[in-house]
């Protein structure tokens, strides 16, 4: 008779964060996957217009919270350019500020790639972010009448 090795049945778990994931936790993230790779597709190939995706990313944003904006950030590592570009365009959208110290630390990871790094740029120069844009004043404008 064989004997069986009960290694394969062990938890691989590390840490106790991981280790506290339950199913509903696990499906929202699933849905919160799901729900970013359809905002991209609808930034893309969609005749929606801008308001309406504004809509769907105020509704995510209060649906999903901070994850929303963390997880779109994370986006950005993706190796389509098209999606990169639609994922910088949808964070420029959102004007999050819970986007600019992750996207801060993007720019600054020498490990990424160059064209991540500079769509996280993109990103926080959209969002007026930038070392250069939060160093300058803004102009004064004067009404004529």
């Amino acid at each position: 008779m064989e004997r069986w090795d009960a290694r394969p049945l062990q938890s691989t778990v590390q840490n106790q964060a991981d280790a506290d994931w339950n199913v509903l936790e696990l499906e929202s993230r699933k849905n919160l996957h799901s729900k970013i790779h359809e905002l991209i597709e609808l930034t893309n190939n969609s005749t929606l217009s801008t308001s309406d995706l504004h809509h769907h990313l105020r509704h995510c944003q209060a649906q999903y919270g901070k994850h929303f904006t963390s997880q779109l950030v994370r986006s950005l590592q993706r190796t389509d350019v098209v999606e990169r570009e639609a994922v910088v365009w949808l964070l420029t959208q959102l004007q999050d500020p819970n986007a600019i110290p992750p996207l801060q630390k993007l720019v600054r990871h020498p490990q990424q790639s160059r064209a991540v790094r500079l769509s996280a740029a993109l990103a926080l120069a959209g969002m007026g972010a930038t070392k250069e844009m939060l160093a300058t004043r803004p102009p004064r404008l004067y009404a004529i009448s």
